[in-house]
């Protein structure tokens, strides 16, 4: 076993999973992208907050255009509702869960059934 880049222990073959062992997986990392929602969202208010006093205290100008911090609260607003949307609404497991040599070798087919794949990028020297 190696270690990813935050000090995480990293699993280096893919074996499968007990049920149990896939669902408490699936159940933590559940837990963690909700607790890192309610994070993001504490953020967001508390930054678009200060951005709107400095706004209002200061330029209030709008001539004829959005006042300058709603560029943040709607970027920052979109990009929050999709947090959302994977921690409390039902998003596509496979994209959650670990890679089993089952998923490796249906991609692998796909390839070959299709003549296509993602090739490397050229390295830039």
């Amino acid at each position: 076993m190696g270690t990813t880049t935050d000090g995480r222990r990293a699993e280096t073959s893919l074996k499968p999973l007990s049920d149990e062992e896939e669902l408490r997986q699936e159940a933590i990392a559940s837990l963690k992208r909700k607790r890192r929602f309610t994070d993001d969202a504490v953020a967001y208010v508390a930054v678009n907050g200060v951005l709107w006093l400095i706004w209002a205290l200061t330029d209030r100008s709008l001539d004829g255009g959005m006042p300058w911090p709603a560029w943040v609260s709607v970027i920052w607003g979109f990009l929050l509702a999709l947090d959302a949307l994977k921690a409390f609404i039902l998003w596509p497991r496979s994209l959650h869960g670990p890679l089993t040599e089952g998923d490796v070798a249906r991609e692998m087919e796909r390839w070959k059934r299709t003549g296509t794949r993602r090739s490397r990028p050229t390295p830039i020297i």
